[in-house]
């Protein structure tokens, strides 16, 4: 992916609705509750007003649209335009006696027990070891729940290939944490310097019969490109294998 003589906030490029598409990208991300766009009048964007509940904290729901637009549609937006505000449910209070005579009017019914949230699969640990002859091998660890799953790969030693090797050996352990019916594939990493920040960008293909997507997910590079690449993938997959 490139952002190559695309504008900063530019969305000249999207189509007449791109702004009701960013919308509907954004929020369907964990921490985002509803937003509002605030055009620059130029066909970029000036502000972005976030109301979220979530637990996550405000940088990590920041974070979280600068790597969603920046993967989706090559637009680069500078933090300092999100805003993010949070709110808590609102306490509900009645008088004791219209209280008790609720609970004596209501009947019983069974108690149910919840269903228990869908757990997510999140990295344990990647081992990587150059070999001898310029070889490469990477080992991704993941864990969900008591569960651990394990996928290795090889390659040749360059920061291309490392970055696919990992991905790779990220995607075979996915693999194993799904059920058959499902494959995956990748079919793309690039690493992209932009705003001053490094980022890893993962498409993957996945089918399950005859129903086939492109996931895309990106991460910035905090340790090494090739754990930004095994992170990016599980940001591409986890929601749709959690939504299954």
């Amino acid at each position: 992916m490139s952002t190559e003589g695309m504008g900063q906030e530019s969305i000249a490029g999207l189509d007449p609705w791109g702004m009701k598409r960013i919308e509907k990208l954004l929020v369907e991300l964990d921490g985002v509750g509803s937003i509002k766009l605030v055009p620059d009048g130029h066909g970029g964007i000036d502000e972005i007003h976030v109301l979220s509940s979530s637990p996550l904290g405000p940088k990590r729901v920041v974070r979280n649209i600068e790597s969603a637009l920046l993967a989706e549609f090559g637009l680069q937006i500078d933090h300092r335009k999100i805003s993010v505000a949070r709110t808590r449910p609102p306490e509900i209070s009645q008088a004791p006696e219209a209280t008790e005579q609720a609970a004596e009017a209501a009947p019983q019914a069974p108690e149910v027990a919840e269903a228990a949230p869908a757990q997510r699969t999140v990295l344990k640990n990647v081992h990587m070891e150059r070999m001898a002859g310029r070889e490469f091998s990477c080992r991704v660890e993941l864990t969900r729940g008591e569960e651990e799953f394990r996928g290795e790969a090889e390659g040749p030693d360059f920061e291309r290939s490392r970055m696919e090797v990992a991905a790779a050996a990220a995607l075979e352990a996915l693999l194993q944490a799904s059920d058959d019916s499902v494959h995956l594939g990748l079919q793309g990493v690039s690493h992209l310097e932009s705003l001053g920040r490094s980022f890893v960008v993962v498409v993957v293909g996945v089918s399950v019969g005859r129903n086939a997507e492109t996931l895309s997910g990106i991460e910035t590079v905090s340790d090494s490109v090739e754990e930004a690449a095994v992170l990016a993938c599980l940001q591409a997959t986890n929601r749709w294998l959690e939504g299954r």
